[in-house]
């Protein structure tokens, strides 16, 4: 079963299909659920918005799967940590990376830290 058939999989991230007859796909995670680990964000002086969030996905892309950031579409809001991609594989590695890291605050803590200042500001 895939994330997009399941959509417990990646919780709270959300991932939806959104294109006819191309399809696309589209992470998602919002504002309510930010909330639940902001409190390490802002222990490292970061944002913890979906610019934040989108400031941190970029940074992984771009250490852990620099192949994959062509592909990848961001277009977050404040309240909304969005990225999309006609690719869901790719889409898909960094939905697992996020969903990792947003489920061990550790891990998250060390994402955040190592996080390319120039894309994760602190």
């Amino acid at each position: 079963m895939t994330p997009v058939s399941d959509p417990t999989a990646l919780a709270p991230f959300h991932l939806d299909e959104t294109g006819e007859p191309d399809p696309s796909y589209c992470l998602y995670l919002f504002d309510g659920d930010m909330e639940q680990v902001a409190g390490v964000f802002e222990e490292h002086n970061a944002e913890s918005h979906g610019h934040g969030w989108e400031e941190l996905a970029r940074s992984l892309v771009v250490s852990r799967m620099p192949d994959s950031a062509d592909r990848l579409h961001f277009g977050s809001e404040a309240g909304t940590f969005a990225v999309s991609s006609s690719d869901l594989e790719a889409l898909t590695d960094l939905a697992l990376l996020l969903h990792s890291a947003f489920h061990d605050r550790e891990l998250l803590s060390h994402c955040i830290l190592t996080a390319d200042p120039h894309s994760l500001d602190r």
